[in-house]
């Protein structure tokens, strides 16, 4: 077999021995993890062996295959480690490479694998132009980058006049990203860790200046610093440093090589630098301090006026002896004149102040400048280029054909109709010029002082086309220039592809022939946006990054924590039994019909009603509430009570607390008065409130837990409200004035506040500020201990480094573990102290951990808690701690304090850290950020596998990520990748294609040869199939069906005992093996015949009585042809000579066979070979020791031996042969009805050879799986093993019966010691089981 099939077989065993080149010198050896370790020969004989790469008939190799289901890595694992497998052969459908396959169906693991090859090649491209990247990012949505007006930046090349702004001076292969430090960090912010992003770069031959994302001040420049570049210092810069007296933000800036221009937002021009060529804009007297005339600089920025003063600039250009900028509606140059600035370079040879330029005379959108020309982008997309004082129109290809040929063009194409130019740059002399739909041209401008009669009419302007549109993702989005004709772009794909010139271009005399240039994509670099470059091979690009998908914060605030807890709305516990037939109370539904116009769709108002409405409820007649949650209060008004937290009470309103206390509360003015009075039992003080409605005080203490006023007085809430307010006497007017009094009472400005209006007002939320104030007094106030203060606290935490106080009412509100160990009597009964307080032991815990989540618990802080984290140093620093706080939140069950981690870390998600991220986030369980970070390593894959970054996750995590990859896929492309296609045939044409005949394909099966050296393939042997009753006496293998796993257990298979001869058609077979085992028929080919035949030969035994039967106990062992030939010429003999005549009794035992060092010995075999063993019914009855006995099927068990058939031997006269029959409904030892058979008797109970094979062909195919159910397996064990209990007893009796009557009928002179030795000899222990002794079974 190849490996295409055993792959589709997925028999990963016999792939490897074929990939290993069979079994020629390999073996295996077992390990401990993944069951076998092969071991393979020298590398040239496995590349001899086998070809890895061979294709089937549609040209896919197996490692193609196997890198396309993902459950098939040992494969590819495999195929990776042989020697001869190439890893970039492509298939010949679409020219798919093994990576291609992988990433197209998410298989990441196997794109893992591939990419440690040395020799993978991920630069190869399908027929459609795509890469494995490009094809992996056509799958899944968020790999292309989006707009932004901010991104990383990354430079890499040449840091000559360190242009790079790294820290160092050394040139860089490959793209590092640059760090923008801050100005002036905020001190304990973590944004101080968050680097500055970059707008815009520029790069010109002796300095960079970056755009930040900063309001103002926004430049950062580096370089070469004589010559004013770099403001006031002359010292060269490595890294990027602000621009000193720079204050105001800047838009855009261009560079040249010596002095720089900046654009305001304001639209006004900066100028600094070098004056050499009088192009900053004014005039720069030159400095004399020296003593000598030194050259004009202006080291700070300056602002350009003139005729600019007035003028709103839209852009401003640059070169090393000029500078150009453009408004709405004009253009401006200035600078030296070589025909370029659009005024006659004779009359105005420089011009020291802008100047108008007449020449251009429509809108401008863009300019690109160089000493020698000027290229402007036009408002009608036209590039028109002024040079040596000619005004010169630059006409692009639009076709790639000549205009007689109309070639065909794809959809994606069809865009270039429509083409215009959207960007011109420049270096030197060579312009570029980048249509809207993607494609790049270039031209070049001849100097002046060399021009020709030709160039001097233009012909020398015509542009080439470098970059033609092939695919949407391949169109060009940013473009520049450096020296000797190299060009940076990107791509809409996110990718950087650099031209430069070939090594190769200009060797041999065939020069001109030969690609002078070459576009290659930059690695380790995706989604940029924006690309520069300058003429000594510095390049920078600006990515962005992709962001993944915010946490949604989920759960209770502290407010609506607290209103959790409310001990006045508990009803007591539900009971385990409940009247199905009581009906359930429910609320009203909201019905409100408000006025022509009236905004009644209010939700806040519909949730007032139904908390109204249960209020109303608690204010019928009735016993008081239970205090459940902890309560130690109850509030008296008007024969009502109300439990609560004195707690919440004391620490909302100081009032509450000073009356808690013990303080007595009176207002003359509204007649209200508050006391409290000590009482026993767990509520310890009773609250008497006195001049208000019990309605009044229920609303004030929703707004005490809550923070959230019922405005029963809103006419909303009243007219849908008036039969409770009626039933209960409620007065909405009276209870606003009473609860504007409690509010002055209490000193509740804030509930005042909100009291004033007709309608519900939302108050301004206190509860935070409250609670915050009470746990920050509790743990410095020592006057607040315990039994000092009402709001004293009675928990103590205890940490690894000090102990907390805190309130248990808190606690139970806001942590589900404290709810359930404070509401459990039997854990609090004996764990509170002398002085009402207990402590929790989480010395496994420290402070600078819990400070956090205590905030979180006892202050209901909240998003803010992780804004300002001084002791952290860095972005690492920051994760580690946000996951201890993590692990801490998931301990205490505080789910939305384990949300808030996630998007406080999801915040800092970046490439270097993305997987560190994604392991301890699926350690944590944190869900929602698992799948954010993963959304962002989908969107980033690329990177990551360019970069090697996921070899380190685990093959789980990789297995996860491959499923969320498979999911993405199938949303992008949810009809291809799913069976939408299929299920839509089969709806239509499955009734045609249920009446095709279609066969089903054979496949085809081989067995290796077993090797003498080797280890079973499997600890275990294979559980067989089942063995199927059949109407022979002889009983014929079954036929094989095992396939390539078990070839190495051909000669493992025990061969079970045939059956006895005359077994009845309807006889039930049982097994000796478990039932939970299926069992197995025995296999009997010519070695065993002819085996068992000698066995008989060499050792006759016959029985003096008579009987013509002859058992043999045998071991079936392999032997060779020679002597199989010698045996079956000795068993001829012996059957013609007729020794098999007689034979001793059925249940006499041959003597047992000495243990050999032979192979593993096949279960032993007993055969009945003659009738005349079985005794008539008459005979069977006249004997009342010997009850009949059942015949069927024996067990095939193996190393116990054979099983007898005991009958007594008539001694008068022969009887008619006979046999019984098992009753299926009775006992083994019952007598059923005897039903004769007659059995033809010959003097030799043997089959010839043609009868076996005639056997084996009938009887091979007849066996079939059990059909029996697990309780009729059981059942049938049963009996079995009673039936096998009563026959050895059975065997035992005979023997004893038999002996007593030699001992009969011998003479009475036997000498005594002969006498008792034969006593003794007969005596035998007895069998156990559950059969009936010999004394009841006569």
């Amino acid at each position: 077999m190849t490996l295409h099939a055993h792959f589709h077989l997925r028999s990963l065993q016999a792939f490897q021995r074929l990939l290993d080149g069979g079994d020629r010198g390999t073996h295996t050896a077992t390990s401990g993890n993944a069951g076998k370790s092969w071991k393979g020969a020298s590398a040239l004989k496995s590349a001899m062996a086998i070809d890895p790469n061979a294709s089937d008939w549609l040209g896919r190799t197996t490692l193609q295959l196997a890198c396309t289901a993902p459950d098939s890595i040992e494969y590819v694992r495999a195929l990776l480690k042989h020697p001869g497998t190439n890893v970039n052969l492509a298939d010949v459908e679409s020219h798919w490479t093994a990576l291609h396959r992988a990433l197209y169906h998410g298989n990441l693991a196997a794109a893992v694998l591939l990419l440690q090859r040395s020799d993978i090649d991920i630069s190869l491209k399908d027929l459609e132009g795509h890469t494995a990247f490009d094809l992996y990012n056509s799958t899944v949505c968020g790999t292309a980058p989006a707009h932004a007006l901010h991104a990383e930046l990354h430079t890499w090349g040449v840091n000559r006049n360190a242009a790079l702004g790294l820290v160092d001076s050394g040139d860089r292969t490959y793209p590092d990203q640059v760090v923008i430090p801050k100005e002036e960090p905020e001190p304990s912010s973590t944004a101080r860790f968050s680097p500055l992003l970059a707008r815009q770069i520029q790069m010109s031959k002796l300095h960079t200046v970056v755009v930040t994302s900063e309001s103002k001040a926004n430049l950062r420049m580096c370089g070469f610093g004589s010559g004013g570049r770099l403001g006031p210092g002359q010292h060269t810069q490595y890294s990027l440093v602000p621009l000193p007296q720079l204050t105001q933000s800047i838009v855009a800036v261009a560079l040249g090589q010596d002095h720089t221009l900046a654009l305001t937002s304001a639209g006004e021009v900066l100028s600094w630098g070098l004056s050499r060529f009088h192009q900053l804009g004014y005039v720069v007297e030159a400095s004399t301090t020296t003593g000598r005339l030194e050259e004009p600089i202006q080291s700070v920025p300056r602002k350009i006026y003139g005729p600019l003063k007035k003028e709103v600039v839209k852009g401003v250009a640059a070169s090393k002896q000029a500078s150009a900028c453009w408004t709405a509606t004009e253009v401006f140059t200035w600078g030296t004149n070589t025909g370029q600035l659009g005024y006659d370079k004779a009359a105005q040879p420089y011009q020291v102040i802008p100047r108008k330029v007449s020449k251009v005379v429509r809108p401008v959108l863009a300019i690109s400048l160089t000493d020698h020309a000027m290229a402007c982008l036009l408002d009608t997309q036209d590039v028109v280029c002024i040079w040596n004082d000619r005004y010169i129109k630059i006409i692009f290809p639009i076709h790639a054909f000549p205009s007689e040929i109309q070639p065909y063009r794809p959809p994606q194409a069809m865009k270039l109709k429509d083409a215009h130019i959207a960007k011109i740059t420049s270096c030197e002399d060579t312009f570029a010029a980048l249509s809207a739909n993607g494609e790049l041209f270039t031209f070049s401008v001849p100097d002046p002082g060399e021009t020709d009669t030709n160039a001097g009419r233009g012909l020398g302007f015509k542009p080439q086309r470098v970059w033609a549109l092939r695919k949407q993702f391949s169109a060009v989005q940013d473009v520049a220039l450096s020296a000797e004709g190299t060009i940076i772009i990107c791509t809409e794909s996110g990718h950087v592809f650099v031209r430069s010139r070939s090594g190769k271009a200009a060797q041999g005399s065939n020069a001109a022939s030969n690609k002078t240039f070459k576009f290659q994509r930059v690695p380790f670099i995706q989604r940029v946006t924006q690309v520069c470059a300058n003429s000594t091979g510095a390049f920078g690009a600006l990515r962005v990054d992709f962001r993944p998908e915010p946490i949604r914060v989920e759960g209770n605030t502290m407010a609506e924590d607290l209103a959790t807890i409310r001990p006045y709305t508990a009803s007591a516990p539900r009971a385990h039994l409940r009247d199905e037939s009581a009906a359930v109370l429910e609320s009203p539904q909201w019905a409100y019909v408000g006025d022509e116009g009236e905004d009644v769709e209010d939700a806040g108002i519909e949730a007032d009603f139904k908390r109204l409405w249960c209020l109303c409820r608690l204010l019928a007649p009735k016993a008081a509430p239970p205090a459940r949650h902890g309560a130690d209060v109850v509030v008296h008004v008007a024969k009502r009570a109300f439990p609560a937290h004195r707690v919440i009470l004391g620490a909302r309103s100081h009032v509450f607390c000073a009356a808690l206390g013990g303080a007595a509360v009176t207002d003359a003015q509204s007649s209200i008065t508050i006391k409290t009075a000590a009482i026993s039992g767990p509520v310890r003080a009773r609250l008497d409130i006195k001049g208000c409605e019990p309605i009044t005080v229920l609303i004030l203490l929703e707004y005490l837990y809550s923070d959230e006023l019922l405005a029963i007085w809103d006419r909303r809430l009243a007219s849908t409200l008036q039969h409770e307010l009626t039933a209960h006497k409620i007065k909405p007017a009276q209870v606003k004035a009473e609860l504007q009094d409690l509010a002055r009472v209490l000193d509740l400005p804030l509930l005042a506040q909100v009291l004033g209006a007709p309608v519900k007002r939302v108050p301004v939320p206190s509860v935070v500020r409250d609670m915050a104030q009470l746990f920050r007094a509790v743990n410095t106030n020592p006057e607040l201990g315990p039994a000092k203060s009402p709001v004293a606290s009675d928990v103590v935490l205890q940490f690894a480094d000090r102990d907390v106080r805190c309130h248990s009412a808190i606690l139970r509100a806001r942590c589900p573990v404290f709810a359930a160990f404070f509401d459990e009597e039997d854990w609090t009964a004996k764990r509170w102290e002398a002085d009402g307080t207990i402590h929790v032991n989480l010395t496994h815990l420290r402070w600078n951990v819990m400070e956090y989540v205590l905030k979180y618990l006892c202050c209901g802080a909240d998003a803010e808690i992780f804004e300002n984290l001084e002791f952290a140093k860095s972005v690492d620093e920051v994760l580690e701690f946000m996951f201890d706080v993590m692990a801490a939140a998931n301990e205490l069950l505080l789910d939305r304090l384990v949300l808030l981690c996630s998007a406080a870390i999801l915040r800092w998600a970046g490439i270097n850290n993305a997987c560190y991220i994604l392991t301890d986030a699926t350690h944590f369980h944190a869900q929602q950020l698992v799948e954010s970070i993963q959304g962002y390593i989908v969107a980033n894959m690329e990177t990551l596998l360019e970069s090697r970054m996921l070899d380190n996750l685990t093959p789980a995590l990789i297995k996860q990520l491959s499923n969320f990859v498979s999911r993405k896929q199938a949303e992008r492309s949810p009809k291809a990748r799913s069976s939408f296609l299929v299920d839509r045939a089969m709806a239509i044409h499955g009734s045609w294609l249920a009446l095709q005949d279609i066969p089903e394909p054979i496949i085809p099966s081989s067995r290796f040869p077993a090797r003498r050296d080797a280890a079973p393939t499997s600890p275990k042997r294979r559980r067989s199939r089942g063995q199927s009753l059949c109407n022979s006496p002889v009983i014929a293998p079954q036929a094989s069906s095992s396939t390539i796993d078990d070839i190495f257990e051909m000669d493992d298979e025990p061969v079970a005992p045939p059956a006895l001869s005359g077994v009845p058609d309807n006889a039930v077979s049982t097994s000796a093996v478990p039932v939970w085992k299926a069992s197995s028929a025995p296999r009997v080919d010519m070695k065993t015949v002819m085996a068992e035949a000698a066995l008989r030969a060499a050792a006759p035994r016959r029985d003096p009585n008579g009987a013509g039967e002859i058992l043999v106990r045998s071991s079936i062992q392999k032997t060779p042809q020679r002597e199989r030939k010698r045996l079956q010429g000795s068993t001829d003999a012996l059957l013609d000579s007729g020794v098999f005549g007689s034979s001793r009794p059925p249940w006499k035992l041959p003597p047992p066979a000495s243990p050999t060092n032979s192979p593993p010995i096949t279960p032993s075999t007993s055969w009945t070979r003659s009738q005349d063993a079985f005794p008539t019914p008459a005979a069977a009855a006249s004997s009342p020791a010997t009850p009949p006995r059942q015949r069927g099927p024996q067990p095939s068990q193996p190393n116990l031996g054979p099983v007898f058939t005991p009958s007594r031997q008539p001694s008068s006269r022969p009887a008619a042969p006979s046999i019984r029959r098992v009753s299926t409904g009775n006992k083994a030892w019952t007598q059923p009805p005897p039903a004769p058979v007659a059995i033809p008797s010959s003097p030799v109970s043997g089959v010839s050879f043609a009868a076996i094979q005639q056997l084996q062909l009938e009887q091979g195919t007849s066996s079939g799986k059990d059909k029996r159910s697990l309780r009729e397996i059981q059942e049938e064990e049963k009996a079995r093993q009673a039936e096998e209990d009563f026959l050895k007893w059975w065997a035992a009796e005979e023997e004893r019966v038999k002996a007593e009557a030699e001992a009969a009928s011998r003479p009475r002179d036997v000498p005594k010691s002969s006498r008792r030795n034969k006593k003794a000899k007969n005596q035998q222990p007895p069998i156990p089981g559950p059969m009936l002794s010999a004394s009841q079974a006569g």
